[in-house]
């Protein structure tokens, strides 16, 4: 009894000391990946994630009394301001969800387009504003860093959104004065500007398309 229990005591032992010796002859690569690896596998899972984000994001479909909204919108700027069907909607569509995103109006986001750059996404001023909302890129250096630089203004989703943000701050500097948020939109503010009442005429022109009859 007490040689079966020796026999089995150095058996264990036997085996302890080869996987040891196993794991000490593993690659290292085996036991822990390496610095750059972990990395790598930490960005693929969150770009997977992001992208993952992005899709769930855009496969919600639009509520029935959005999409009428979206049509009537883009149907009366592309009968006025002469843009195609797929850039209008495109256009109108990421007006509604920063609006959403902002608590603006669409409309107002709309307006704001239609005078500064009559929907032309590749405008630039005189005095270097970009793109549709034509949003000024010294003037705002911070958000135009974080949606990858000036020349990411031409895109129609990423200038909305930067203007949008610029909007929606001045409003709230100015206690909610709409009046004087565009003058400081427009860079007026302390002039004297028609820049307001053009905004508004055409605010006013885009709420009266999308009253539901």
């Amino acid at each position: 009894m007490e040689f079966t229990e020796c026999v089995k005591e150095r058996l264990a032992l036997t085996l302890k000391s080869g996987l040891l010796c196993a794991v000490m002859l593993m690659p290292a690569t085996t036991l822990a990946q390496s610095p750059e690896m972990v990395r790598s596998d930490e960005s693929i899972d969150v770009a997977t994630a992001v992208e993952a984000e992005d899709t769930a994001a855009s496969s919600i479909a639009a509520s029935p009394a959005e999409e009428r909204k979206v049509n009537r919108l883009s149907g009366h700027i592309q009968r006025k301001y002469r843009v195609s069907e797929y850039k209008a909607r495109h256009i109108v569509r990421e007006a509604i969800r920063n609006a959403k995103q902002y608590q603006l109006d669409p409309e107002l986001i709309l307006a704001v387009i239609a005078v500064e750059s009559t929907f032309r996404e590749r405008a630039v001023s005189r005095v270097g504003a970009r793109g549709l909302m034509q949003v000024m890129p010294r003037s705002h250096v911070g958000k135009v860093q974080e949606i990858g630089g000036s020349h990411q203004l031409f895109d129609p989703a990423k200038n909305i959104r930067v203007g949008s943000r610029i909007l929606v701050n001045y409003l709230r500097d100015h206690s909610g004065n709409l009046r004087r948020a565009l003058l400081k939109y427009n860079g007026s503010l302390g002039k004297r500007s028609s820049f307001p009442d053009r905004v508004l005429r055409v605010y006013r022109d885009l709420r009266q398309v999308t009253v539901e009859g």
